[in-house]
């Protein structure tokens, strides 16, 4: 196998995390398959699952607690 081709595979065996550590972002590992394909075929809605968290838990889009009313409004859920 050629570096190239080395480097081609680790490439592609790679998350694109914006920054965030793979242990951060890891929990997509053990996502079933049936609910990433979904999401890969726009069937699923990870940022609005991700809204709907965040509403609940009475926080902003940057995690700061807001209360659960004003969250609500935020993420308009």
């Amino acid at each position: 196998m050629s570096l190239s081709s080395t480097n081609m595979q680790e490439k592609e065996m790679s998350y694109t995390t914006n920054g965030f550590t793979i242990d951060e972002v890891g929990f997509i590992q053990i996502a079933l398959t049936k609910v990433l394909a979904a999401v890969a075929r726009g069937e699923l809605d990870l940022n609005l699952i991700a809204r709907e968290e965040l509403a609940a838990r009475g926080l902003d889009k940057n995690g700061v607690w807001v209360g659960f009313d004003q969250a609500a409004k935020i993420h308009y859920v």
